[in-house]
């Protein structure tokens, strides 16, 4: 057994060099105070290690005087990893003076030990078949003890006040340490009260310095991330989904839940009902992202989704998260704006704007284009007034659209002007125009609406006849004087061979 400790100290008293070393060299605030509570703990396993190989009395006392006065430095420096720890301050100077003071009234005490013999004394007891040199504690090792341990009470509590005044999601890296050192101090208790020959308890403080190292520098804690991370996630906006690397769902925030009707028991359910609502999302790539609509009419719903890969540290595919964000209102500002921005207020057609739109999207090969003129609309203004003018403009733009097909599109594009843009005209589209002009021509001729009659002229070209959006506005406007010239109220079709002919 003692060869046993004997290795034991000796790797702990290495271990502990090591991480004082490390701690050292860390740049983090906290490397200076665990690097001094490591480095600390080294002198009383070290005296231990002395004790164990102690084969006479000078040298085991030796050993205590090592074991004693690193215990006073282990006090001084686990109150200023304490402090430092827990960010703490010391409020006021006399009592840190006062702790100061009585630490070194202790390691003076102990010191004067071999003149006055009032702290200890030795007897030579049999271990194992090996001689062992066993404390026999005196009223100097009484106030030795009781400093030791009120300054380690005293930091038990500055621990537990962190504990209990910490939010809860911080605690734990408070918690953690304290029920360590509460542990440990209960197992040096129980070695003074046991009278055991060999310190085990100092195992213990060894690996209590480990402990300090690893949690203080270099430990994550994950419980802590994970309250962390669930508690921000469930308070945000949108819905958002965790899934496994088979894609299961394993977390949803409370929006998500609400967003696909599960509970916390019921997330096995997300990816159907997620199915349901958008289609497949499984096989998304990394960054993937899309905007989906769900419902109609009024009830219409605008999501914003996108998707993320989770891979660990090998790049191993480990799962995936979805964001979903109901941006319905955002859509529809967008689409208002975008309609105000492309859209004549007094015709609700499309404007200038909207004109120049559609000409970038234009298809030439199967597409009519249509100029359509109000015709002698400047004596409507003159004889009946801008605002019945305005109501003429209306009823015309009401008229074109009411007798083209929802898919045709009609722009004012300027004053009484208006373009219309047919696509897939049938195998007679000429005939087709004509009769769609006539019936817009006789609804303007009536006045049963309180409106004067009015009448268009319009010119048309086909854009499989043209090289470009320019050149096929060119051919519908030749096409449209030669509407006026004949007696408006009708339609012209744009052809190279007549007008040709009509201007040599």
């Amino acid at each position: 057994m003692r060869n046993t400790y004997t290795i034991i100290f000796i790797a702990l008293i290495a271990a502990l060099g090591v991480c004082s070393a490390a701690a050292f060299r860390s740049r983090k605030s906290l490397g200076r105070p665990v690097a001094g509570l490591t480095g600390a703990l080294i002198p009383p396993v070290t005296g231990n290690l002395i004790l164990l190989l102690a084969s006479d009395e000078m040298l085991a006392d030796f050993g205590r005087y090592v074991y004693f006065l690193g215990m006073d430095l282990v006090m001084l420096a686990l109150l200023g990893f304490t402090f430092a720890y827990c960010d703490l301050h010391w409020r006021r100077r006399p009592l840190r003076i006062g702790v100061y003071l009585l630490l070194a009234a202790d390691a003076v005490q102990m010191l004067l030990n071999p003149v006055f013999r009032h702290a200890f004394d030795t007897e030579v007891i049999m271990v194992e078949d090996a001689v062992y040199y066993q404390l026999i504690p005196h009223f100097g090792q009484t106030f030795h003890r009781v400093v030791d341990y009120a300054i380690f009470v005293a930091v038990l509590i500055l621990f537990l006040i962190k504990v209990v005044r910490t939010p809860k999601i911080n605690s734990e890296r408070y918690a953690v340490l304290l029920f360590t050192m509460i542990f440990f101090g209960l197992w040096q208790t129980f070695y003074i009260f046991s009278r055991t020959p060999i310190d085990r308890s100092m195992v213990g403080f060894g690996v209590f310095g480990l402990v300090v190292f690893f949690f203080s520098l270099y430990y994550r804690p994950m419980r802590l991330l994970d309250r962390m991370l669930a508690n921000i996630a469930s308070e945000l906006p949108e819905a958002l989904f965790f899934f496994d690397s088979g894609g299961q769902c394993i977390w949803a925030n409370h929006p998500g839940q609400a967003l696909v009707g599960v509970s916390e028991h019921e997330y096995y359910l997300a990816p159907e009902r997620l199915h349901e609502m958008f289609g497949s999302l499984k096989d998304a790539p990394d960054g993937w992202h899309d905007q989906r609509t769900v419902g109609e009419n009024e009830n219409t719903r605008c999501y914003a989704m996108e998707k993320h890969v989770v891979t660990d540290d090998k790049g191993r595919v480990a799962g995936a998260f979805l964001s979903v964000r109901d941006n319905t209102r955002e859509q529809r500002t967008l689409q208002r704006e975008i309609y105000n921005a492309t859209h004549d207020k007094l015709t609700e057609v499309y404007n200038r704007a909207g004109y120049d739109l559609l000409l970038s999207e234009l298809d030439l090969a199967d597409t009519w284009l249509m100029i359509v003129d109000g015709d002698y609309f400047k004596e409507i203004n003159d004889t009946y007034g801008h605002e019945t003018g305005d109501s003429v403009l209306r009823k015309i733009a009401q008229t074109i659209c009411s007798c083209f097909r929802a898919e045709d599109r009609v722009s004012r594009i300027g004053g009484d002007e208006f373009v219309v843009m047919m696509n897939y005209a049938g195998e007679e589209p000429e005939r087709l125009i004509r009769e769609k002009i006539g019936r817009i021509n006789e609804a303007l001729a009536r006045t049963d609406d309180g409106l004067p009659a009015a009448s268009v002229s319009v010119g048309a070209a086909f854009g499989g006849d043209a090289l470009d959006a320019k050149e096929l506005f060119e051919h519908a406007d030749r096409a449209l004087y030669r509407t006026k010239r004949a007696g408006r109220a009708s339609v012209c079709f744009y052809s190279d061979e007549k007008i040709g002919g009509e201007n040599e």
